[in-house]
């Protein structure tokens, strides 16, 4: 599959890892999910499918607040002892009883409850796999540690360090000689216990080998299929994670990255006001210009082993990001309602603001313009025949939608935000070729719940915004008829119909509008144990037999071939 995913029209299908479900997982989705998603977008002739970013997490378990920007997450390897060297079946019965499993797989995924079990059960798989002394595996888990010591060196004492002090991963708060990485090794050299402290870093490089081994046989699977995967590079990573403990030069601790208020989408109550503070810090990039890059460089490198596809969240951040004086996740709510005035008091005079400088002052936009570009090369150089869809939406200034059609790079195109951008009529829509096309990504409401509430605000203001919104949904499907008072399953497939047909060379609905059904990833602006823990009702194999989602399926595939989506010479189904 060397061909470049983004030269033809493809359709796609977007689903989180841990939303995913099989017969015998732990409570999350994980790499035999993923494979059995892969068979489902092949048999239902979707030729992309998107995955939030797959790295290991911390504190509400976002993939958006990464421990690592490379360590991927136990939580999604595949317990089985024929993908897992060195893993007894003794090891899952005793640490996971089936009765155990059986309710972990029952409602939201338990991120408190899963990430430490799968971990658990690892790392005892380590300590068989070191007593077997298979050479060929052996070499190879050694060439793992190998090609990967630029990063996996400092995690893995990262990872030791965080169960030193049983959990924490605000190293801010650790005794001083564990705060950076020189000192903490020094340490280590010179434990009394380093021999078994050693061992166990290197069961959490083992555990990082595992995931690897799994995940290329993803892609490896998916190409057999037919199937591009499509990954992401999360913006940020966070304050507690390996990366700034090893590299604090190369972040800004001081500040908080964010956004201002989103005007067209829906956000939690303490987001309404100042905006959306993410709590990570941002980036030094005059520091990592000083390296040649190196640690952005090898973070794209990394993707580009597992997928071929990747977005790119937030790109108007390469160009300048919004940052906050004050921390974020419950503590911004300790901001969310004060007026100006009152936050500077509070941070000695200190407001959100814009790095390197707000677009309004025609230096700072120069910069701007130039430190994004700048960081978009070196990602694309680096991505090499990865192909690339930027997080970009709605309106943008000038030169960003300019940077895009100069360096051809792919962005994200929601129909209902092209009016923002000047486009007023909906019935003859046309969207940007080189773009995916979609309705909803795991920040907004699925169809299913945004067009009641369309249908609701309308109801109450006729002639206000939310009127307008839903006039511009249904005129862009095509709907003559009243708006239901609720996605009816027709309104649904116009609305597929609209999306498919569209000039986007990939379209892509996210799992909850591919069945029209109100399940919701994420709230912008909220946090905390409750959230990126929704699942699909069923496993991915199970939904072609299911009454309803069965016959949405033969019509999705009928769909993809009239719209000249799939390279199937396969006939629709009758």
């Amino acid at each position: 599959m060397n061909q470049n995913p983004l030269k033809k029209r493809r359709a796609g299908l977007l689903a989180p890892v841990f939303a995913m479900r099989h017969e015998a997982d732990f409570g999350t989705g994980d790499t035999r999910a993923v494979r059995e998603a892969i068979g489902f977008c092949a048999e239902n002739r979707f030729e992309v499918l998107q995955l939030l970013p797959i790295h290991e997490t911390f504190g509400d378990h976002s993939p958006y607040n990464p421990i690592s920007s490379r360590a991927l997450s136990p939580a999604f390897v595949y317990l089985d002892p024929s993908e897992v060297p060195g893993l007894q079946m003794a090891d899952i019965e005793s640490a996971a009883p089936a009765e155990w499993r059986a309710e972990l797989r029952a409602n939201i995924v338990k991120h408190g409850a899963v990430h430490p079990l799968k971990i658990q059960i690892l790392l005892r798989a380590w300590h068989h796999f070191v007593s077997e002394n298979d050479p060929a595996l052996q070499s190879e888990f050694q060439k793992f540690i190998e090609d990967e010591k630029s990063w996996l060196h400092h995690y893995t004492l990262f990872r030791l360090l965080i169960r030193e002090y049983e959990g924490n991963t605000d190293w801010k708060d650790w005794r001083p000689e564990h705060r950076n990485y020189g000192s903490a090794e020094h340490w280590l050299e010179n434990h009394p216990d380093r021999a078994d402290l050693e061992d166990q870093r290197q069961g959490y490089a083992y555990i990082q080998w595992i995931a690897q081994r799994q995940w290329l046989a993803v892609r490896s699977h998916a190409e057999q299929h037919g199937i591009f995967l499509m990954g992401e590079i999360s913006f940020g990573v966070g304050r507690g994670s390996s990366d700034v403990w090893a590299n604090p030069k190369l972040f800004d601790t001081d500040w908080n990255m964010g956004t201002r208020p989103l005007a067209h989408f829906d956000t939690s109550k303490d987001a309404s006001v100042w905006g959306q503070n993410w709590g990570l810090p941002p980036y030094r990039w005059e520091n990592h210009r000083a390296e040649g890059f190196s640690w952005f460089r090898g973070r794209i490198a990394r993707q580009r082993k597992f997928f071929h596809l990747c977005r790119l969240d937030h790109l108007r951040g390469y160009f300048r990001v919004y940052v906050f004086p004050w921390p974020g996740g419950s503590r911004h709510s300790e901001y969310a309602n004060l007026t100006a005035e009152e936050a500077a008091l509070k941070t000695g005079g200190k407001l959100p603001r814009f790095l390197p400088g707000p677009d309004e002052d025609p230096v700072s936009l120069r910069i701007n313009e130039k430190q994004g570009r700048e960081l978009i090369s070196i990602i694309q150089e680096e991505a090499g025949p990865m192909g690339l869809v930027a997080e970009i939406m709605g309106e943008m200034p000038e030169y960003m939608s300019r940077a895009l059609e100069e360096l051809q790079l792919a962005n994200l195109a929601f129909p209902q935000l092209e009016r923002h951008s000047g486009k007023s009529d909906a019935a003859n829509l046309k969207l940007r070729e080189l773009a995916l096309a979609t309705y909803a990504n795991h920040d907004n409401a699925p169809l299913a719940t945004g067009y009641v509430h369309l249908v609701e605000a309308a109801g109450q203001d006729p002639k206000g915004k939310a009127a307008e919104d839903l006039r511009w949904l249904l005129a862009f499907a095509g709907w003559k008829s009243e708006p239901p008072a609720v996605l009816t399953e027709e309104l649904l497939e116009a609305l597929h119909q609209a999306l498919f047909h569209s000039e986007s060379r990939l379209a892509v609905l996210m799992c909850s509008d591919l069945f029209g059904i109100p399940l919701r990833f994420n709230l912008p602006g909220s946090y905390g144990i409750e959230t990126w823990c929704e699942r699909l009702p069923l496993a991915f194999p199970d939904f072609k037999n299911h009454p309803v989602f069965g016959e949405q399926l033969r019509k999705i595939r009928k769909l993809i071939l009239d719209s000249e989506r799939s390279n199937s010479d396969q006939q629709p189904d009758t």
